[in-house]
């Protein structure tokens, strides 16, 4: 273990196992993350690393460390990173013959740097690969438990009177919420993992015996699944805004009135079509307040506490043409879906027929599932907020932080000692103002995509936007587009943006909170994900043309530049 920390909040490093990346890591935590939300994440990281090992009978087999050094989803520099190094040790428990190359599916990087080596003992190997595809072969089961589990812990959270809580319910009330969200992720931790496992059988299928087969086909057959939970929000906003455009009236009013405007006009609705879309917009909130641009970090506000994002995707929704309807443009993906389908049996030799519709089957589930299971877990994660925010405000009062905001710069034993009337104000304003400057430091700071221990940080070099320049990244959905550039350069900047149909959506990163500024747009450019990244998932069942891995795209095209994108090639043009 090394304690050469880039901030006072970072995760030890573990010397056995170590190797990171920033590679999709973005697209959960974008950014630095505040030292209170680390360490939280930290203990349900542990919870649910140590719960596989369980889970699969091997914690003889791999020791997993406690925090604050780092497991799989550790920090350094305060951003959020991959340990690949440990995730391949965990594919390696069940990995027989070649080993596992799952993770090129969602990383960036490349086969060899992604590929697990086979477990040695083979006998040990087999038991544990039955395990998790036991795991992988009941998913929906799982799946469909824990949505109600955190659908009422959500609920709970959202309707307690935790004003009415003593400080130590508060802690407990976070200790539980933390609890869950480990429990929860374990079941996304095995749908991801299955979903690569099976798309990357597929795609070893077609290559042996189709080797002339389209690139695209697997991610074809893997998408337009149809239901797939990210691509929720956007169905659903969609589906506000057609509430809306049936009512003149409330349409005029929402195309001229300000965010503030509408929310006050929710709070006290004025007519009988207010009434009856603040009921709809109610039972909207209820299923999906939990979504928002960096959901799973308990810091960050959710569209239940901010809906400045969601009234204006509304808005956007109105201008859009009958053609963006994202249940119709659903419906084609899986039609394409289902042809590609019969024409991939039409060439398979029989003999493999089997293990294909098998792999298909699983595939399919799976990286369904995995959207479903992300919307679990963050469900799981928003618990977590209202009690610190609570603590928050009491802490105030008693004059131990200067603003509620202050908490997410506590530690967590901190917030503890606090609970318990033992943390002293002058030495606590103390460490927030330093690690407020540690937290704006790191920010003029990046990492590499991939590196070991020990890593030097990469300070952030402004770049100049060229009004004409092609660049080359990986295609995630397929198709070609242009169009406007509309540059959006963070997850905050997000919250207040609203895209013009046929705009290109730039972005460094996207997630299902994300999506409902894909049906306005005419294509998705972003700076990191692999094909089955969040942002690559919803772009193909929208059927939006969409490329990754393009680092720095933000400030390399101009906002309102003309952009031409190729979802299969990866290529983007810029034209002035």
């Amino acid at each position: 273990m090394s304690d050469e920390l880039h901030c006072s909040w970072d995760s030890h490093h573990d010397i056995v196992q170590g190797n990171y990346t920033t590679a999709n890591a973005a697209e959960v935590l974008p950014g630095v993350t505040k030292p209170l939300a680390a360490d939280i994440w930290r203990e349900w990281d542990y919870g649910w690393n140590y719960g596989v090992m369980e889970d699969l009978g091997t914690t003889d087999l791999l020791e997993i460390p406690k925090p604050p050094v780092a497991t799989t989803l550790p920090f350094i520099g305060g951003r959020f990173v991959i340990n690949f190094g440990i995730n391949m040790a965990f594919t390696a428990l069940y990995s027989v013959g070649e080993g596992s190359d799952f993770l090129k599916n969602f990383l960036e990087g490349g086969e060899e740097e992604f590929t697990s080596e086979a477990h040695g003992d083979e006998e040990r190997a087999l038991a544990t690969r039955a395990a998790i595809t036991e795991k992988w072969e009941t998913s929906e089961a799982i799946r469909d438990r824990n949505r109600e589990i955190t659908k009422n812990a959500y609920r709970q959270s959202r309707t307690r009177d935790y004003r009415s809580a003593s400080d130590a319910e508060l802690i407990e009330a976070l200790d539980a919420g933390t609890e869950l969200a480990g429990t929860i992720f374990k079941a996304h931790y095995y749908n991801s993992v299955g979903g690569g496992e099976y798309t990357s059988v597929i795609g070893a299928i077609l290559d042996e015996h189709i080797p002339d087969h389209p690139p695209e086909w697997t991610n074809t057959i893997t998408s337009g699944l149809t239901g797939v939970e990210s691509a929720l929000p956007a169905k659903t906003i969609w589906d506000l805004s057609r509430f809306i455009a049936a009512r003149p009236t409330l349409a005029t009013d929402f195309a001229s009135l300000t965010a503030d405007g509408l929310t006050a006009n929710l709070a006290n609705p004025g007519s009988d079509d207010w009434q009856a879309f603040a009921a709809e917009y109610a039972a909207f909130i209820e299923e999906l307040g939990f979504r928002g641009q960096n959901e799973t970090n308990p810091s960050y506000v959710t569209w239940d506490e901010a809906p400045n994002f969601v009234l204006s995707s509304i808005q956007a929704d109105l201008q859009a043409s009958p053609d963006r309807d994202p249940h119709e443009l659903e419906r084609k993906q899986a039609a394409a879906r289902e042809a590609v389908e019969r024409e991939i049996e039409s060439k398979l030799p029989a003999e493999v027929l089997d293990e294909y519709r098998h792999a298909l089957r699983l595939a399919q589930t799976l990286n369904r599932g995995r959207e479903s299971s992300k919307a679990n877990w963050a469900r799981a994660c928003r618990t977590q907020r209202p009690p610190v925010v609570e603590l928050a405000r009491r802490l105030v009062e008693r004059g131990v932080i200067d603003d509620t905001d202050d908490v997410w710069f506590l530690r967590l034993p901190e917030l503890r000692a606090a609970s318990e009337g033992n943390l002293d104000a002058g030495e606590a304003k103390a460490n927030i103002a330093s690690r407020k400057d540690e937290f704006a430091l790191m920010e003029q700071h990046e990492l590499p995509v991939m590196f070991e221990w020990p890593v030097e940080l990469i300070p952030k070099v402004a770049t100049e936007a060229v009004s004409t320049a092609s660049y080359e990244g990986l295609g995630i959905s397929p198709g070609q587009a242009s169009g406007k550039a509309r540059v959006i350069e963070s997850a905050e900047a997000a919250i207040s943006t609203m895209l013009e149909p046929g705009e290109i959506l730039v972005a460094p990163v996207t997630d299902a909170a994300w999506t409902p500024l894909f049906i306005p747009a005419a294509g998705v450019v972003v700076e990191t994900g692999g094909i089955l990244s969040h942002a690559a998932t919803v772009a193909r069942e929208f059927g939006i043309p969409a490329v990754a891995q393009i680092r720095g795209i933000t400030s390399l095209i101009p906002n309102g530049a003309t952009v031409t994108i190729d979802g299969s090639t990866g290529t983007v043009t810029v034209e002035p």
